[in-house]
């Protein structure tokens, strides 16, 4: 049976829409992140950097690491919950992803002990200043707020998430003026990176309580994995895809400071930053396309969810092509810009970051649908295979072609996600066209 045309149109408007909200507010939040880094760089130099980016990316690559991606258990198990009324199920979920998301937040911290302490004397860092970095690290590793994003989401409410985004961006842009107008110092930016934070969780929790209250619902832990079938696998999964698809970007930047140099890491990293900014409207709409992917696979069958999927990836690959053109066009007068000639040499890392941006947003689809149809496994194991051929050529690279090596092994790696991705995903919906919501295989198999 046809799907009618407005249930299709309506979910790519929904997406359009959700992107909207997300991307006002992060355009806000570009116009702020070029301010606050034009400041960090300009005052800290090359290698200064350098240093306030290693200490960065070890505590943001802990916080990838313990990260369960609770938002997506929420909006996966979630939908049905709302569609069907079943409020006290819903409660009883969303304690379970705030469960996780404690434990992960205190493992994540003793990640940060261990490995600062272990990287300090590489980086040539005092004892001193590595316990600071280990304390703006572990706030931001507290500061976790996954379960009120997947609350948010779940129940379409993406202008309360916008205007909690937008704390991070304004508190680091303040606080960055009140620092270069003091005492600019490494540990100081790092500071402020903190609070920043910290303010956005503090934000998310209060607008998502105010769309569903917290509470803490009768029931053991070991009842509502029984209530919700497949729900541990399927965190495990998200874990991993998530620690070896965005944590491997922060990996990088480590092992750039440990091959070469921290000044090399400082180019790698502002390189990275400007070529994640081309590559934001990704993020946003990976974020937007998911909940609705869930909600037509639950509610509307194959058919409908096979539309939305085509006219997904058509929306994403001419968007993949625009992040380009910009790169090509932008990127080095934004490095002059921002940063001063100091950093122009980063200009050719750019174009390879850039270009792998724009194969991430062309393949921004891809997993999603793959986690819509409960088949997160799948989309792990293309991450595993993605990231060791990464991890192979930065531990190679580099050292023959110094940074603009550790770009090229980053575009290479995303090319392969996107063959991966894109062959998997035509692999896995075939079997799936003649059967009803319930009985795709990634329902079956939970």
């Amino acid at each position: 049976m046809s799907t009618p045309a407005p249930l299709r149109r309506g979910s790519i408007r929904a997406i359009l829409l959700n992107t909207g909200w997300m991307l006002g507010g992060k355009g806000f939040g570009a116009v702020l992140s070029l301010i606050y880094l034009a400041i960090v760089t300009r005052s800290l130099g090359l290698d200064g950097f350098g240093q306030f980016s290693l200490a960065l990316g070890a505590g943001q690559a802990s916080a990838t690491i313990v990260s369960f991606q609770s938002w997506q258990i929420i909006v996966r198990y979630g939908m049905r919950y709302v569609h069907e009324g079943q409020s006290d199920a819903l409660a009883r979920l969303v304690r379970f992803a705030i469960t996780i998301d404690i434990i992960a937040a205190f493992a994540g911290v003793a990640l940060v002990i261990g490995g600062t302490l272990l990287l300090a004397g590489r980086f040539g860092w005092t004892d001193s200043f590595a316990w600071q970095a280990i304390g703006t690290s572990a706030v931001l590793v507290l500061s976790t707020h996954w379960t009120p994003i997947g609350v948010l989401r779940l129940h379409d409410r993406f202008a309360a998430a916008t205007f909690a985004e937008a704390v991070t961006p304004s508190a680091r842009c303040i606080g960055a003026l009140i620092v270069w107008l003091t005492t600019p110092s490494v540990i100081a930016y790092l500071a402020v990176w903190a609070v920043a934070e910290a303010l956005t969780a503090l934000a998310y929790w209060y607008a998502a309580h105010r769309v569903q209250p917290f509470r803490w619902p009768q029931g053991r832990i070991r009842d509502i994995v029984a209530e919700n079938p497949g729900i541990g696998r399927y965190a495990m999964f998200t874990n991993l895809t998530s620690m070896l698809g965005l944590g491997s970007k922060e990996f990088a930047v480590l092992i750039i400071g440990l091959v070469i140099t921290p000044a090399a890491a400082g180019s790698f990293r502002l390189a990275q930053q400007l070529a994640q900014g081309l590559a934001k409207l990704s993020q946003l709409l990976g974020r937007a396309i998911f909940p609705e992917l869930v909600r037509s696979h639950t509610t509307a069958g194959n058919e409908a969810f096979d539309a939305l999927l085509a006219r997904t990836l058509r929306m994403t690959a001419i968007g993949g092509g625009i992040v380009f053109v910009l790169l090509l066009t932008i990127g080095k007068p934004a490095i002059g810009l921002i940063a001063g000639k100091e950093f122009l040499s980063a200009y050719p890392v750019l174009l390879a970051l850039g270009s792998a941006a724009a194969v991430d947003f062309a393949a921004v689809g891809f997993e999603p649908a793959l986690t819509a149809m409960g088949r997160a496994d799948l989309a792990l194991r293309v991450r595993i295979v993605s990231t060791l051929i990464l991890v192979a050529l930065l531990a190679v690279l580099p050292q023959y072609f110094g940074v603009i090596g550790a770009g090229v092994a980053v575009l290479i790696a995303s090319i392969i996600t996107f063959i991966l991705m894109w062959r998997t995903l035509l692999r896995h919906r075939r079997p799936e066209r003649n059967m009803g919501p319930a009985e795709s295989p990634g329902i079956r198999g939970q």
